[in-house]
C-alpha cells in the first residue's frame, strides 16, 4: 500500500477517534451536570460508558468512568453525604466496563448477557461497599437511605444503559459500519 494512503488513513482514524473522544467526554461530563434525575442520568451515563468502550477502547473508557460521579457530586445530583462513596462509584463504573469487556462478543445475545453480568457485579459491589462504609460513617437512618440509593436502582440503570448502548451500537453498525 502506498505510504501516502497509509498516512491519510491513519490521520483520518486519529481525527475520528479524537472527535468521538471529545463528544463522549463532553456528554459524560455534562449529562450529570444538567440532568438531575438518577433514573435518567444513570442509564445515559452507563450507555456512554459502554459506548466509550466499544468505540474508544478499554483505557479511554476507564478514564471516562472516573468523571460522572465527581460531576454528579459537585453539581448536587449526589447528596453530600455520599461523598465518601464517590471513589467506590468510580470503581464500580470501572468494574462495569471491565466485566463487559471480558465477555463482549460479536453476538448480540452474548453481549446482552455481558451487560447483565457487568450490571450485577457493579450493583453487588456498590451494595457491599455501601453497607460496610455507610453503616460505619453515617447515622443509621441516613445510612439506610444511602444503601437504598446504592442498591437495586443501580442494577436497573446499569442494565437499561447497557441495553441502550447495544441498541445504539447495533444501529450505528448497520448504518455506518463499525471498525
Amino acid at each position: 500500500m502506498n505510504k501516502v494512503v497509509v498516512t491519510q488513513v491513519r490521520s483520518l482514524l486519529v481525527n475520528k477517534s479524537l472527535g468521538l473522544s471529545l463528544v463522549l467526554s463532553f456528554l459524560i461530563f455534562f449529562v450529570p451536570s444538567f440532568v438531575h434525575q438518577q433514573f435518567l442520568t444513570g442509564p445515559i451515563v452507563n450507555a456512554l460508558l459502554i459506548l466509550s468502550f466499544l468505540y474508544l477502547g478499554k483505557n479511554q473508557a476507564l478514564f471516562l468512568a472516573l468523571i460522572p460521579s465527581t460531576v454528579a457530586l459537585s453539581r448536587g445530583l449526589l447528596p453530600l453525604a455520599l461523598a465518601p462513596m464517590v471513589p467506590f462509584i468510580m470503581i464500580s463504573n470501572c468494574l462495569y466496563i471491565l466485566v463487559f469487556a471480558q465477555f463482549e462478543n460479536q453476538s448480540q445475545i452474548k453481549n446482552l448477557w455481558a451487560i447483565l453480568l457487568a450490571s450485577a457485579v457493579k450493583t453487588l459491589f456498590l451494595i457491599s461497599i455501601s453497607k460496610l462504609l455507610m453503616v460505619n460513617i453515617l447515622a443509621a437512618s441516613l445510612a439506610t437511605k444511602v444503601a437504598v440509593m446504592m442498591s437495586w436502582s443501580q442494577l436497573w440503570t446499569a442494565v437499561v444503559g447497557g441495553v441502550m448502548a447495544l441498541l445504539i451500537s447495533n444501529a450505528l453498525k448497520k448504518k455506518y459500519g463499525r471498525e
